[in-house]
């Protein structure tokens, strides 16, 4: 291959044998989300050249299948890194007004608990989030560490 990536050496090394491909898919997954599509192109690189090799019309099938899922992949990884992102802003220097900030505190609560555990790449950001929100419960003398214990 012409155009190597920093990935073609270790995707080379699991499509060997079709028995590493559950240990692909899993160190696929680890990789940081934006560098994942790349990945997917660069193994869509590595079937074409192997179907233009060979012949076989497989390398080409898998190419094409691989190349059609790319680009909406990589689309909703970086919408949800956006919607994390204005998400997040929209706690920065936050006023609230002190009749509303039980119900807003409740339902950042129920947003913030669901994001730890349905996304655990975003744990770490999260978790800053809830330590503000339980704080300002504690503030707002609405604190209990039962709404909490989903994540605690």
């Amino acid at each position: 291959m012409n155009n190597q990536s920093k990935y073609t050496e270790e995707l080379l090394r699991f499509l060997e044998n079709e028995e590493n491909y559950p240990e692909m898919i899993e160190w696929i997954e680890d990789l940081p989300e934006l560098d994942q599509p790349d990945v997917f192109r660069e193994m869509e690189a590595i079937f074409k050249e192997r179907h233009l090799k060979t012949g076989e019309q497989d390398w080409l099938d898998k190419a094409n299948l691989i190349a059609s899922g790319i680009d909406d992949f990589e689309e909703e990884i970086l919408d949800n890194k956006l919607d994390k992102a204005l998400f997040m802003m929209q706690f920065d220097n936050i006023e609230i007004n002190p009749e509303q900030a039980p119900l807003f505190l409740i339902e950042a609560r129920k947003v913030i608990i669901k994001v730890i555990l349905s996304n655990p790449e975003d744990i770490k950001e999260m978790w800053k989030l809830a330590k503000k929100i339980i704080k300002l419960e504690k503030e707002a003398g609405i604190y209990d560490p039962a709404n909490w214990i989903e994540i605690l």
